[in-house]
Formats: structure tokens, C-alpha cells, sequence
């Protein structure tokens, strides 16, 4: 039995973090099938090849505990895991921004992709924390779950959304040194927050505070940046939508529906039913994709697909145009 809380509550609280952070992106959703590929490539490869490098570089550690312990426990906190960890989350992203980086269409996507592959580690590793203490005292194995699972939850999806920051700035980047640069910069910061949180902790007594009010302070300043792409983006889709209005593409009614947060809510299901909620919602995707579409083309200048895509959706838009208001 303490097995199976070990495994419940190492992935679930981390399932439920994921599916928040997918569905908090109302304006255009990330693929399925991309969104449970880097979960899982955050819960097995790279937990698997992050421990085979842990236990390589461990030599190192095992010479400074062998002058101190602390010191050896610091290296392998503040060093060797920020390191090996942020690298090995961060291959997802950079195989995202290489072969899916048409998905990639803001900064908020980055910020999605990066608490996926987070969330996706952390699971995992809980589960191993959880498994060490399955027969301990229960109060003992709480307390670890209360504290991995709720306290620092989100710490290793906040980390690893820098890097996916970085592929973002990058993506929209025509300067290759500026791109490398984004990159660096964004492992440079999940490396630098991941060691701040293992020093603090690793030190204990007060540090294990200055620890959580860090990490915390990090994680709201992510949501006020979420907050932030989410009206930001919000001001795209009315401005490309205001011209397709005009151009007679789409009503004003439909712009006004794909702009808005609350009407792209799921709970419209219960207002609309399942048949023509998934055909409305079907259609007001379509909508926000040509606004996406057409940053996409302002911001990277011509690209004969990005173009040919707009032209495709333009024509499915106007070929469905009825006498019927979409509202979603």
C-alpha cells in the first residue's frame, strides 16, 4: 500500500499541475500528442539519463564529502544535478524547436512546453522520494509528500519554463547569435534557480525558508508573466481579426467570440451541448489560428507555408460563412 501512495501521489498532483497549464492557454491549445511527448519525455528518458550522468559525475562529489560532507552534498545539489537535470529537460524543447517550432507561436508556448517537461521530472522523481520513505513512519512519508508534491510542486516545471522562454525569444529571432543567446540565457536561468533552491535547502535551518520564499517569489512572478502573454496575445487576435472583419472573412461577432477568454471555456458544453460546442469550438479555432498565422508572417517576414496556410484558412472561413452567429 505505500507503494501505491508513493506512485498516486507522485504523478497525479503533477497530472493535475499539466493539464492546468495546457488549458490556461485558451487562445490556440498545444497538440495533444505533443503536450503527453514532452511529459513523458520529462518523466522517463530524461530522469533515466539524468541519474546514469549523476552517478558518472559523482566522483567528484565523493572526494569533497570525504573532506566534508556538506560540502560533497552542496556540489552534487548546487552543481551536478541543476546541470544534469536542465540539460536533459531541455533536449525536449530543443527537439520541439527543431522539428515542431511551427507550434511554437509565442512566449506563452515556451512557458507551456517547459512546465510540461517539468512536471513530466518531477513525477518521477517524487515517486523515488516516495518510495525511499514507503515504510517509514506514515507522518514521515506525509510530511515528504505534503512537501515534494504541494510546497515545491511546481518548482521543477518553473525552472525548465526559462528554457522554454528561450526557444521562444528564439523562435522569433532572425539574428542566429541573438537565438543562441535566448537559449543560453533561458538554461542559464532554469541552472541558476534549480542550484539558488538545492544550496538553500542543502544548507537547512533558515535556508530552507530564504528557499521557499525564492522559489515562490519566481512562481508568481511566472504567473504575472502568463498573465501578461495572455492579454498580450489577446491584443494580436483582435488586431489580425479586426482586418478580416473588414475584408469580410469572418463576422464581428465571430472576432469577438475568439477574443474572448470566458467563451472559449469548455463550460460552454453545458450551454451548447457536445455536437455543436466541438463544431463551434472546431470553427473559433480556425479563426484564432489565421490570427497566429498572420503574426507568425509579420514576424519572420515571407514563408511560403505560413502564407499558403493563411490562404487555406481564409477560404475554409469565408466557405462557411452563414447567416449563423458562432458563439463558443
Amino acid at each position: 500500500m505505500p507503494y501505491v501512495i508513493a506512485v498516486v501521489m507522485g504523478i497525479v498532483p503533477m497530472l493535475i499541475y499539466a493539464l492546468f497549464v495546457w488549458r490556461i492557454d485558451r487562445w490556440e491549445k498545444e497538440p495533444i500528442g505533443l503536450v503527453l511527448a514532452v511529459f513523458v519525455w520529462g518523466f522517463v528518458p530524461s530522469a533515466v539519463v539524468a541519474l546514469i550522468l549523476q552517478i558518472i559525475l559523482g566522483a567528484p562529489e565523493a572526494l569533497l564529502s570525504a573532506i566534508h560532507p556538506l560540502i560533497g552534498e552542496i556540489f552534487g545539489g548546487t552543481i551536478v544535478a541543476p546541470i544534469t537535470e536542465e540539460l536533459i529537460k531541455g533536449v525536449a524543447l530543443a527537439l520541439l524547436f527543431i522539428f515542431y517550432r511551427q507550434e511554437i507561436d509565442s512566449v506563452l508556448d515556451g512557458i507551456v512546453y517547459g512546465c510540461l517537461a517539468g512536471f513530466g521530472f518531477a513525477a518521477i522523481e517524487n515517486i523515488l522520494y516516495f518510495f525511499s520513505q514507503a515504510y517509514a513512519d506514515p507522518a514521515d512519508l506525509w510530511a515528504l509528500i505534503f512537501f515534494r508534491a504541494f510546497v515545491f510542486g511546481l518548482n521543477h516545471a518553473a525552472y525548465t519554463s526559462f528554457i522554454g522562454i528561450g526557444f521562444a525569444v528564439a523562435r522569433f529571432t532572425k539574428s542566429t547569435q541573438l537565438r543562441l543567446l535566448a537559449i543560453g540565457l533561458g538554461f542559464g536561468g532554469a541552472m541558476f534557480m534549480h542550484a539558488l533552491h538545492n544550496f538553500l535547502v542543502t544548507i537547512g535551518g533558515t535556508g530552507a525558508i530564504f528557499a521557499l520564499a525564492a522559489d515562490w517569489i519566481g512562481i508568481l512572478g511566472l504567473f504575472i508573466l502568463v498573465g501578461y502573454c495572455i492579454i498580450h496575445e489577446n491584443g494580436w487576435i483582435k488586431r489580425y481579426l479586426a482586418e478580416e472583419v473588414r475584408d469580410g472573412v469572418i463576422s464581428m461577432k465571430q472576432a469577438q467570440d475568439a477574443a474572448s477568454y470566458w467563451k472559449r471555456s469548455s463550460l460552454n458544453v453545458f450551454r451548447l451541448g457536445i455536437q455543436k460546442h466541438r463544431a463551434e469550438r472546431a470553427a473559433l479555432h480556425n479563426i484564432t489560428e489565421l490570427a497566429y498565422k498572420k503574426h507568425q508572417l509579420k514576424k519572420l517576414g515571407n514563408d511560403p507555408k505560413v502564407t499558403a496556410r493563411i490562404d487555406t484558412l481564409r477560404s475554409g472561413l469565408i466557405a462557411s460563412q452563414t447567416d449563423t452567429v458562432v458563439i463558443s
